[in-house]
């Protein structure tokens, strides 16, 4: 059984033409352990804004590809209890939170689970370290303009396969 997310043409236009000044108020519930190395990430950008701005921007091969790890589960999964989390308010641009939704809908977790996964993945270097590692891009002329296809991993045929897709214009 394969499942996929197709986001429509509809959606990449309202993506397309949000105002990137409009903001709205959000919150994310982040764990204990990973508050003072966050907080050090914001420092350095400036603001959780522009972090979360980055991250998405940073990881979105990653995102897009596969090569993340999803849910296989029909109900959102969210963070484990017990975990002490701290709540932080902030106002993404409307375009990055929009974006983080399409993303949670494919993987199938809550945004607070994905964005703790996202900065795991930062404070660990993952984009780096891959990069070094192997080259995923991969560019095929098609026609008026360039693409890129993106590699990703097998699952044991045993498994159940889920692919997701997205399609942005």
């Amino acid at each position: 059984m394969k499942l996929k997310f197709i986001f429509t043409k509809k959606q990449t236009a309202e993506l397309r033409e949000m105002d990137e000044v409009v903001e709205t108020s959000c919150t994310l519930l982040i764990p204990e352990e990973y508050w003072l190395e966050l907080h050090l990430k914001i420092q350095s950008h400036g603001s959780l804004k522009i972090y979360f701005a980055h991250l998405l921007k940073k990881y979105e091969i990653y995102l897009k590809s596969g090569i993340l790890p999803h849910s296989s589960r029909l109900k959102t999964e969210y963070q484990l209890k017990g975990q002490n989390l701290i709540r932080k308010d902030f106002e993404p641009c409307k375009k990055d939170w929009f974006l983080m939704k399409l993303y949670r809908a494919a993987f199938n977790f809550s945004i607070n689970k994905l964005f703790v996964l996202l900065l795991r993945l930062d404070l660990m270097n993952f984009a780096e370290v891959v990069e070094s590692a192997v080259n995923l891009d991969f560019s095929v002329a098609t026609g008026k303009e360039w693409v890129f296809q993106y590699g990703g991993f097998f699952q044991d045929s045993k498994i159940p396969q889920y692919e997701r897709i997205f399609e942005f214009g």
